[in-house]
């Protein structure tokens, strides 16, 4: 960046220091010449050779010269300070990257004049690339760092790219309730994608207990309860069961209500009700399952 009128107060400072270090020197040049005289005439007055006056006038003159060359001292210190102080901001004025990276968007132009804090470029590192996740947080239980992620990029339908996840941010957002994450690709994808481009990633949550499962399709509702109609000697009943966690191929967990082996109905024509007839069959004509 343009330093205007930097470079002429860094050599102003310069020129401070320099006079700062000679007044130094004066100074420890005269505490030295009234430290010695101070000595002298202490021992002429031990000898009776002068008089008390004259001690006591260059002991005086001493405790001047000490407080000459501590303020001198002082002096120094404050133009050496006042000094490296521009030299760092002069060299404020030079950007560099952290990171080798590809300049994405460029805030100020030639001319421009900004402030502290402000930014003047959007460097992005292509190694460091992740996506901002967004999951239901009735959904989101188990997600941890580490887990395997499948990604499909907008821009590359059907494509499915490997990845996994970074880590999960402390934080949620309150307004959506939604969880945060974010997941990185295992392998950089050639070419780079645009940043802010939309993305579908799923990820591989750690397996659960060996539980019954149901397809959605199963589960009704009778008054304030929920579960499936269960046929049982012929005959339907229904069941209340409690849910657990559901895939993406339609089925869902049965915690509590049904065992391995019961018989369900999976669909039907019309609603159900503990009276009506029922007639399995193996497919229902016209859908292919």
């Amino acid at each position: 960046m343009e330093p205007v009128d930097l470079d002429d107060r860094v050599r102003s400072q310069e020129s401070v220091f320099k006079r700062a270090e000679a007044a130094l020197r004066e100074a420890e040049a005269r505490q030295a010449y009234a430290q010695t005289q101070a000595r002298r005439y202490e021992q002429l007055f031990a000898v009776r050779s002068t008089s008390e006056e004259i001690v006591t006038t260059k002991r005086q003159e001493l405790q001047i010269a000490d407080a000459a060359l501590s303020a001198a001292r002082e002096d120094i210190a404050r133009a050496r300070s006042d000094r490296e102080g521009l030299v760092a901001q002069r060299s404020n004025l030079r950007l560099i990257a952290p990171v080798d990276g590809v300049v994405a968007v460029r805030d100020a132009d030639p001319g421009t004049t900004i402030v502290a804090g402000q930014a003047v470029v959007e460097v992005i590192d292509p190694k460091s690339l992740w996506i901002n996740v967004r999951f239901d947080q009735i959904s989101a239980s188990g997600l941890a760092g580490g887990l395997p992620a499948h990604i499909v990029l907008r821009s590359r339908g059907g494509q499915t790219l490997k990845g996994r996840v970074l880590r999960v941010e402390p934080k949620a957002d309150a307004v959506t309730e939604e969880t945060l994450a974010k997941v990185t690709f295992d392998n950089k994808p050639e070419p780079l994608p645009p940043v802010g481009e939309l993305a579908e990633v799923t990820v591989d949550l750690p397996a659960l207990p060996a539980a019954p499962l149901i397809p959605n399709a199963a589960v009704q509702r009778e008054g304030d309860k929920v579960g499936v109609w269960q046929i049982v000697d012929g005959d339907l009943h229904f069941s209340p069961v409690k849910l657990g966690t559901s895939d993406l191929n339609g089925y869902v967990q049965v915690r509590e209500g049904l065992k391995n082996g019961d018989q369900i109905v999976t669909y039907s024509e019309k609603a159900l009700t503990a009276r009506s007839r029922i007639h399995v069959v193996d497919h229902i004509p016209g859908v292919s399952r």
